[in-house]
């Protein structure tokens, strides 16, 4: 069959005009025709919600995120894995200690103090002998002075397990102080614990002891 230039051009021509036609409209991003579109676009699930009736049929348990290990810490946080019960609590009393990335600098003491002066002052007050603005709103010794012998022997697990969900009448503070602050926080009041411990007057019966020999 010969074919003459006339039905060459024509056949060029009309591929240059679908070539052109096809090709506008699209963006320098556009993938083009998506032959399998599974493959370039997957299914979305919503990271921090959960249907009841649409579960994830990907994972066991039909969530969209897959739970963290029992006990495991987030990378580069300092916080702890110890949930909010009395048994977890003794847990962290025995267990958790200051950790080796808050030493005991005299940066970091003040800033437990600022965090102290404006968190924990209005109860505690500024020697942490529990005489605060607001003590006078609670009853007597309901807030603690830092001389008392349950404070001064008190784990720094417990301080740190106290400021994260609160305990009696003191309430969480985890959500204005990072677990680096608390940190810092604790280091203040062992240091205004051991200066109320020094200055705490004498018992009553050394006071009358004292009257005697004088």
């Amino acid at each position: 069959m010969k074919i003459n230039n006339r039905t060459v051009y024509k056949i060029f021509g009309s591929m240059a005009i679908v070539a052109l036609v096809v090709s506008c409209g699209r963006g320098p991003n556009d993938p083009g025709t998506e032959y399998m579109p599974d493959m370039y676009v997957s299914q979305a699930y919503e990271p921090f919600s959960q249907l009841a009736d649409g579960k994830n049929t990907v994972n066991a348990d039909g969530k969209n995120m897959r739970e963290a290990a029992p006990r495991t810490i987030a990378q580069g946080q300092l916080d702890y894995y110890y949930p909010y019960t009395v048994e977890q609590y003794d847990e962290a009393l025995k267990n958790v200690k200051m950790p080796v990335e808050v030493a005991r600098t005299a940066e970091n003491l003040a800033i437990g103090k600022h965090f102290y002066d404006i968190n924990c002052f209005p109860c505690h007050g500024d020697k942490g002998m529990g005489d605060g603005p607001v003590s006078v709103k609670f009853p007597p010794n309901n807030i603690p002075s830092y001389a008392t012998d349950r404070i001064q022997t008190l784990a720094e697990g417990g301080m740190y397990h106290t400021i994260k969900y609160g305990k009696n009448l003191m309430g969480s503070y985890a959500s204005v102080l990072t677990p680096t602050e608390r940190w810092c926080v604790i280091q203040y009041v062992q240091y205004l614990a051991k200066k109320a411990k020094a200055n705490a007057p004498a018992p009553a019966a050394a006071n009358d002891t004292i009257k005697k020999v004088k």
